[in-house]
């Protein structure tokens, strides 16, 4: 029989699917700053796929606190999205909460790999158009960010401390997100 302590580290050191390659179940669609738009989020290929017809942006349906996310992304070179980590639900995600960024021309310099208002990352270039892939670890306050193997961040700031995770489209920015895991952390 195995202890309550072993199976709660084995649950603790499982990757879980954030995103079962089908459906959107266990995500939903959010406000941006028109409350009248949510996005086009829909599964296309196996990926979470926002064609950039209107904004939007889309989260989790649970909230996390100390965590590994993988994930890969695709766009355009010029591709203008984000990742959001522990926003809330409610309210600009920016905000409540840190947007990775994707992409490599923010006018305040907070480029891809970057958390924005919070802590900008060394420049790099996403791969247009090829699968990039992003290993996020959040875990009490601190961040570190890896792009395509390279580590780009690595920071302390507990100004969000658990949230849910997400995906921004920008308008005109068609985006897609695949092999979404994460990995609860103690």
């Amino acid at each position: 029989m195995i202890s309550l302590l072993f199976a709660a580290t084995l649950a603790a050191q499982s990757w879980m699917p954030l995103f079962d390659g089908k459906t959107l179940n266990g995500w939903d669609a959010r406000t941006t700053f028109d409350p009248k738009t949510t996005g086009n989020w829909s599964v296309v290929g196996g990926a979470i796929s926002c064609p950039g017809t209107v904004p939007g942006w889309l989260s989790t349906s649970q909230s996390f606190t100390d965590f590994e996310l993988t994930l890969e992304f695709r766009g355009s070179a010029k591709v203008n999205s984000g990742i959001f980590l522990r926003s809330q639900k409610e309210g600009e995600p920016h905000k409540t909460g840190y947007e990775l960024q994707i992409w490599d021309y923010q006018p305040a310099g907070f480029l891809t790999g970057s958390l924005v208002e919070t802590a900008k990352a060394a420049p790099v270039k996403i791969m247009g158009e090829k699968w990039n892939r992003y290993e996020i670890t959040a875990k009490g306050d601190h961040i570190m960010i890896v792009l395509n193997k390279k580590k780009l961040l690595d920071v302390h700031d507990s100004k969000h401390l658990s949230g849910v995770i997400g995906f921004q489209c920008q308008k005109e920015n068609p985006i897609e997100f695949r092999n979404v895991r994460l990995r609860p952390l103690k």
